[in-house]
């Protein structure tokens, strides 16, 4: 056992302000440094492929939106894990911790195959269904998404294994894992979107296989390391058989987070079917300033995912006073980090854009998003620390709501008025994101506040009774 579980076991709220803010970074960095090479595999192929053209930024965004709408169903079965390894953790059952984790992995590997498949012989159909697009961005993005959509298998296996290692409290093997993919991921995009080394220029096609081979590869170390390498967890999968009590619990807590997640995917499909409408621009516009966008808050990220660890292991050590002292300081440290990154998106807009793509319309028009963008950074940085805290508690039914309130009741109707009725264009699209994430940091601090979360831990004790 750690010293910060025998710490907490023997009495989880002996822990001085600069022992936790020690555990704090010690979680936090390594889950930062993942979240921000994870950010740099799409950035680096939005970077290269800004250079081929807006088409290429574009069908590349359309397909991505719906690889995302698949992984966020077996991200939500991470959330599960991530909170079940950490209550076990925490209250110091290592067996039961491996089971979790040996459920999670049989049930994400067993549905994902299914899926993809779906998605490779309907890919046009999902994206004329979806986008309404035509003529080449149509045809470009059906080849784009039949190759990337089998880079989603890899990516269920890899969010699976990195939340059971989360959950346990080790954040830097998904860090180093995270790094090979990112190498891995540079080198061949360079060689097969551009024609380097010896291989012909294949454009998107190129950065879809990029990232496969890249996400494979890094499957493969994460498994060996989860097989071979977690001392901490008893963790097998030869024989393993989904048991229904596990695969509740499981999805009990996961099942709310798949609803938000894919609630959140499909209102932004529509939203980006809205965008579609306003040109190639805008679209390119759009999708590179999402990823630029990434540039402020996946450094910030690394602090809801060690509040959803950090709060689970405190209610199973049974402390909620714990608990709400890890997302005071998590909060506090989260709005530091953002309020820096975030001042690069507002003062220094053209040149980030700049980064991504050589295209001066696009840059221009890009401006607008980054600044609207970089003023909602803290709240929507602050939103993800509660929100993590709240499904570290079990409490994940809040952050589907305040996210589909967010996303249906704010973002998309607004989008609309704003752009057509008011005819403020792409610019009033960003308008309404940006007041849809001021609304849902209001929701989400005085849901926390609130602590009706605290009411968990009840339930666990009644559990175990």
């Amino acid at each position: 056992m750690s010293a910060q579980q025998e710490a907490m076991r023997s009495d989880p709220n002996n822990i001085s302000q600069k022992e936790m803010r020690n555990r704090i970074f010690a979680m936090v960095w390594p889950a930062t440094i993942e979240n921000v090479l994870q950010m740099a595999v799409g950035m680096v192929s939005s970077a290269m492929l800004g250079r081929v053209g807006k088409v290429a930024i574009g069908s590349v965004g359309l397909g991505r939106r719906i690889t995302m709408l698949v992984w966020g169903f077996f991200a939500a079965i991470g959330t599960g894990t991530t909170v079940m390894v950490a209550r076990s953790v925490g209250a110091n059952d290592r067996a039961k911790a491996g089971r979790y984790a040996e459920q999670a992995f049989v049930l994400a590997l067993s549905m994902v195959l299914a899926i993809s498949v779906f998605v490779f012989f309907f890919a046009r159909d999902t994206l004329v269904l979806l986008y309404n697009t035509s003529g080449e961005l149509l045809n470009v993005g059906t080849d784009y998404l039949r190759i990337a959509i089998w880079g989603v298998p890899f990516m269920a296996i890899m969010q699976i294994t990195g939340a059971i290692m989360r959950g346990a409290g080790n954040t830097k093997v998904p860090m180093q894992v995270a790094t090979v993919i990112n190498m891995v991921n540079v080198v061949l995009s360079y060689a097969l979107i551009f024609g380097h080394f010896g291989f012909q220029p294949m454009g998107v096609i190129g950065a879809a296989w990029a990232s496969n081979i890249a996400q494979a590869t890094g499957t493969l170390l994460a498994l060996f390391i989860m097989l071979y390498r977690q001392d901490n967890l008893v963790f097998k999968l030869r024989g393993v058989r989904l048991v229904s009590e596990d695969v509740r619990a499981l999805l009990g807590i996961g099942l709310p987070t798949a609803a938000e997640n894919i609630l959140m995917q499909l209102g932004q499909i529509m939203l980006t079917g809205l965008v579609v409408s306003f040109g190639d621009t805008a679209l390119a516009a759009h999708q590179q300033g999402l990823t630029a966008e990434s540039l402020s808050y996946m450094p910030a990220v690394g602090f809801s995912v060690a509040a959803t660890a950090f709060v689970g292991q405190s209610m199973g050590a049974g402390s909620t006073k714990l608990a709400e002292r890890y997302v005071k300081e998590l909060a506090k440290w989260s709005l530091i980090l953002t309020a820096f990154t975030a001042s690069f998106l507002v003062f220094t807009p053209k040149f980030v854009f700049g980064l991504l793509t050589n295209v001066p319309e696009v840059i221009e028009l890009g401006a607008y998003y980054l600044i609207l963008m970089g003023l909602a950074q803290i709240p929507q940085q602050l939103t993800s620390v509660f929100n993590g805290a709240l499904r570290g508690a079990g409490d994940t039914k809040a952050p589907m709501v305040i996210g589909a309130l967010g996303l249906w009741g704010i973002r998309l109707p607004f989008s609309y008025f704003l752009s057509l009725r008011l005819g403020w264009g792409i610019v009033g699209v960003w308008a309404a994101m940006t007041m849809d994430l001021f609304v849902r940091f209001s929701m989400s601090s005085l849901r926390f506040y609130r602590g009706r979360w605290k009411q968990q831990l009840d339930r666990m004790v009644e559990a175990k009774a």
